[in-house]
């Protein structure tokens, strides 16, 4: 099988290596990396494989991947990592990938990742110190509406600042709790708009987010509403249910749909949806000797 690795959809050196990781991997178990350093557009190739999500931007990255996702039949996207993320910047540094077919979000992506066993489970939460936490009681604990980054190719186009306020709105007319709107860990702008009639309502505070402040936050809280966030899986982990509003979030098999049903939260048994969850990441060293190319095939 020929693999094209379009090596421009990278936007830092770190993001470049991951993909020739995932070459050396493709060649050791026989098939044929075909490394395409210079092209902005698709080459035709069996299977492509691009660096991240994708937006109609003039940046050459996402021309690339644009061009890719537009042309290809099959492509493999690797996107930041679901679980043990590090600090929130605009160049994650994490270690670890997502890795799918034809998607990045719950509900686009395939990961061939249907019951599975623990094994990965047990690699994972060993590197990251991870745990499956009890459920919370925080009955009378503020409700945590996450913010995301304006424009986040996760989205959709979904307008974040305007679902918050709506979102406030229905969880203010069902209960007093406080809430507290949770900025994120980078600085962004806001539909200025959304944001002050968010803060009218009462009962409102904002947080800024950081990774000092996440799990002090979850442990404290009723629970967390959540667009695509990928707070939503450290949420759920960590006991704190979530409001999953976009069936693109990983964590929504498990969690609430609606914030009608705010006083009605799911705490569904979360192991094998963990289980799952790990077979959509993988390492740079399990990049490296093709454990997610081996893994993915089937499924091409």
């Amino acid at each position: 099988m020929k693999v094209g690795i379009f090596l421009q959809s990278a936007n830092h050196p770190r993001f470049d290596r991951a993909l020739r990781y995932f070459a050396s991997g493709v060649e050791l178990l026989g098939d044929e990396p075909i490394l395409f350093e210079k092209d902005i557009v698709y080459q035709p190739c069996d299977v492509a494989v691009i660096f991240g999500s994708w937006k109609p931007r003039p940046n050459i990255h996402h021309i690339i991947k644009n061009s890719v996702v537009q042309n290809a039949e099959k492509f493999i996207v690797l996107e930041t990592p679901l679980l043990g993320r590090g600090p929130v910047k605009d160049i994650m540094e994490d270690d670890s990938y997502r890795i799918g077919v034809n998607g990045f979000l719950h509900d686009t992506g395939r990961f061939n990742n249907h019951m599975r066993p623990i094994d990965r489970w047990d690699i994972i939460r060993k590197k990251f110190n991870l745990e499956i936490k009890s459920w919370n009681e925080n009955h009378d604990g503020p409700i945590v509406i996450v913010l995301q980054i304006p424009g986040d190719a996760s989205l959709r186009g979904c307008n974040v600042a305007e679902w918050a306020c709506i979102s406030a709105e229905i969880i203010r007319n069902q209960t007093d709790r406080q809430i507290l709107v949770r900025m994120p860990q980078i600085s962004r702008e806001y539909d200025m708009g959304w944001i002050e009639k968010l803060m009218t309502m009462p009962g409102i505070e904002m947080q800024q987010g950081t990774k000092a402040n996440l799990i002090p936050t979850l442990e404290q809280a009723y629970c967390t509403v959540t667009y695509t966030s990928g707070m939503a899986i450290e949420s759920v982990l960590n006991g704190c249910p979530t409001v999953a509003c976009d069936p693109g979030n990983f964590a929504f098999p498990i969690s609430s749909e609606s914030v009608f049903d705010i006083n009605n939260l799911k705490r569904e048994s979360r192991q094998q949806w963990v289980q799952d969850l790990s077979y959509c990441q993988w390492d740079e060293s399990e990049i490296g000797i093709g454990l997610p190319w081996k893994h993915l095939k089937n499924i091409l």
